[in-house]
C-alpha cells in the first residue's frame, strides 16, 4: 500500500470534523423548517420556509461531498473483468447523460484487474462527471480504455472538447477544495487521484487545450504495484518499442 501523504490526512480528519458538526446543524434546521411550515397561513410564508428546506438539501449535498472525502481509502482488492466495471458503471448514469459519450473498449473480453471494482467506478463516474461539466454545449464525450500489453497497464481515458483555462492546471485541478464551480466542493479528483494511488495507478491531466480538448488519464496495473505506468496515449505497441 502506497504511504499516506500526511497533509492529505490532515484534510481528511478536518473534513470528517466538519461534516459531522454540520449535519446536526442542517438537521436542527430542517426541524424547526418542518414544524415552522405547520404553522404558516400565507403562500408567500410556506415559500420562503420551502426555500430554506431547498438550501438545506444543497448543504447536505456539500455534507456529502465532504464526508466522502474524509473516509479512508482502503481498497478490498478482487479479480474482476474490465468490461464488468464499465458495464456495471453504465448502469449508474442516466440515459441522457450516455447520449453524449461515445465509448471505444480495446480490451479482450476476459481481461481482468485486480482492484476494488466499487471504488474504481467511483473515480470513473468522478471523471465522466467532470467531463459532462466541461463540456462545451452540443459536444460529446469520448471513454476509451485499451490495454498496454508490455507492461502491462489497462488505461481508461475520458475527454472532452473544453479547456481548462489555468495555469499549471495540473497542479490545480487535484487539490482538494480547488473548484471555479459555485456548486462544487472540489474533492472530486483529488479523492479520484487518492484511490487510484491507492491501487497503485495513476491519474493524470493528460491533454489540455482549445485544440485537443482535455483529457483525464486513469492507468492502472494488471498486477497492483507493479512499475511505473507508460505515458499517456502510448500504446502497447509503442510502449514495446520504446
Amino acid at each position: 500500500m502506497p504511504p499516506v501523504d500526511p497533509e492529505e490526512a490532515r484534510l481528511a480528519e478536518l473534513a470528517q470534523i466538519l461534516a459531522h458538526r454540520l449535519r446536526g446543524l442542517v438537521t436542527g434546521i430542517e426541524g424547526f423548517t418542518d414544524l415552522l411550515l405547520d404553522t404558516l397561513e400565507t403562500r408567500d410564508q410556506r415559500e420562503l420556509a420551502l426555500r430554506i428546506l431547498e438550501s438545506s438539501v444543497r448543504i447536505e449535498r456539500v455534507l456529502a461531498d465532504l464526508q466522502r472525502y474524509s473516509q479512508p481509502v482502503e481498497p478490498v482488492l478482487r479479480r474482476v473483468k474490465v468490461r464488468t466495471i464499465v458495464d456495471e458503471m453504465l448502469m449508474a448514469l442516466d440515459d441522457r447523460v450516455l447520449e453524449n459519450v461515445r465509448f471505444d473498449i480495446r480490451v479482450p473480453e476476459e481481461q481482468v484487474l485486480n482492484v476494488d471494482p466499487m471504488l474504481v467506478r467511483q473515480v470513473l463516474l468522478i471523471l465522466l462527471q467532470n467531463a459532462l461539466d466541461a463540456t462545451r454545449n452540443g459536444g460529446g464525450i469520448l471513454f476509451r480504455v485499451v490495454l498496454n500489453t508490455a507492461v502491462p497497464f489497462i488505461r481508461f481515458d475520458v475527454s472532452n472538447d473544453g479547456a481548462i483555462e489555468l495555469e499549471e492546471a495540473e497542479v490545480h485541478v487535484f487539490r482538494p477544495f480547488f473548484t471555479t464551480k459555485a456548486n462544487n466542493l472540489g474533492v472530486g479528483l483529488s479523492l479520484a487521484r487518492r484511490i487510484v494511488k491507492a491501487h497503485g495507478g495513476s491519474l493524470l491531466l493528460a491533454a489540455n487545450s482549445p485544440e485537443e480538448g482535455t483529457c483525464f488519464s486513469l492507468t492502472l496495473p494488471v498486477s497492483p504495484f507493479a512499475s511505473t505506468p507508460p505515458l499517456p496515449g502510448a500504446t502497447g505497441e509503442e510502449a514495446a518499442a520504446s
